[in-house]
């Protein structure tokens, strides 16, 4: 691997591990409780009577300012990260154990599946987001269920509806792989499909499987991106009437993203923060794609199939 790859992928994986331990002590590194909300009126701070104005600008104290509610702007950052890093992890798993199993299946068949290749053509044209769309919205507003258990309903419905691009990804590598000379010639010789997977097939995928693994956590992090631009927030989405309000249940990044984009124009630091956050997040699966994709370049001389 070149110097340049070199460096994407150790400066992703740097990225990457530093938002999982956000991600998993966020609640106990944040600088204040959930709960905690800073109020509008007369404090005295540095020895004088200030008037404090909600939201609140960042400064020492809040060095991502607040809310329009007073609610730390890094607090629900840290809290909201769980939410959407496993979310987004889970999803790709899921995707890639259960379409590596069924991609495997067809692609090992004796005859070619004409139905499921029509199948594939077909939910290629479907944008994901549309039937998720509608089948979350109106479960996710002012919902009675609790933020994980609608995280956990948006990670069943995103893994089921992204599973059939990953079906598509690993038969055609396997049709291909089923080609080589050596899988000819294990299937000559009695070769079980068991022993075909494990012994043949799954170690000349293993490195693209990764590759896709890690491509599919972005996908799934542009769709909640793209759910948050409609109010449509992971973990629940709390809805109030005049003026209309929309608030992220579960403080997810792509919901806070989503609740404060119409304050930008005033209070930016209320989206920017946000922004910032889940923009990191992309970067750091982003260089690591890119990594693996310049690893995978040079140690084969070819460009990967995802």
């Amino acid at each position: 691997m070149n110097k340049r790859g070199s460096i994407s992928l150790w400066t992703g994986c740097v990225i990457v591990a530093f938002l999982l331990v956000i991600a998993v002590f966020g609640p106990k590194l944040a600088p204040y409780d959930i709960t905690f909300q800073l109020k509008a009126g007369t404090e005295i701070i540095d020895g004088k009577s200030q008037y404090v104005k909600i939201p609140y600008p960042p400064d020492e104290k809040h060095l991502l300012g607040t809310d329009r509610w007073g609610y730390d702007m890094l607090t629900r950052l840290m809290y909201g990260a769980r939410y959407t890093i496993f979310a987004t992890i889970a999803i790709a798993f899921f995707r890639l154990l259960i379409g590596t199993a069924v991609g495997l299946t067809i692609g090992l068949a004796e005859r070619k599946q004409a139905w499921w290749i029509s199948l594939e053509n077909t939910w290629s044209y479907v944008p994901i987001f549309i039937p998720i769309y509608f089948m979350l919205i109106g479960i996710s507003m002012n919902s009675p269920l609790e933020p994980f258990q609608l995280t956990v309903i948006f990670v069943v419905l995103a893994t089921l509806l992204g599973i059939p691009s990953i079906v598509s990804s690993v038969r055609q590598k396997t049709e291909q792989v089923k080609q080589l000379p050596f899988i000819t010639a294990a299937i000559s010789l009695g070769a079980g499909r068991e022993h075909l997977i494990l012994r043949h097939v799954l170690p000349q995928l293993k490195e693209q499987l990764l590759l896709l693994f890690v491509s599919e956590i972005i996908v799934v992090m542009a769709l909640m991106g793209q759910l948050g631009i409609f109010d449509l927030f992971i973990g629940g989405t709390i809805a109030e009437n005049d003026p209309d309000i929309f608030i992220s249940a579960s403080n997810e990044w792509a919901g806070l993203i989503g609740q404060s984009r119409t304050s930008i124009q005033f209070y930016a630091w209320m989206f920017y923060g946000p922004l910032g956050a889940f923009i990191l997040a992309i970067l750091g699966f982003s260089l690591i794609v890119n990594g693996l994709k310049r690893k995978y370049e040079t140690a084969y001389n070819q460009s990967p199939y995802v």
